[in-house]
């Protein structure tokens, strides 16, 4: 997998117990185009702290183009923000 270290627009929801967990995303392409990647699996996901940041990091399946592949999102649980780490 790349680092890639991209802001993605989220959508994701709560469930009963409050574990947040995403759907999709949508992404800027190189010809500045958005893009929008549909979470197909979520393999797992963890929990630490990056230079004293709380960060929720997932590993998931995701299809591109048709390809499935993937990817590495981080949530930063103080900004609210997402990125895409690693595809």
């Amino acid at each position: 997998m790349k680092v890639v270290m991209e802001p993605v627009a989220m959508i994701a929801w709560f469930d009963i117990r409050g574990v947040l967990m995403p759907i999709r995303f949508r992404l800027e392409t190189e010809d500045h185009r958005l893009k929008t990647i549909k979470i197909q699996k979520i393999l797992y996901h963890t929990e630490e702290k990056i230079a004293g940041n709380p960060v929720r990091t997932y590993a998931c399946l995701i299809h591109i183009n048709g390809v499935e592949q993937h990817c590495e999102l981080k949530y930063e649980l103080k900004t609210c923000k997402w990125t895409l780490f690693k595809i």
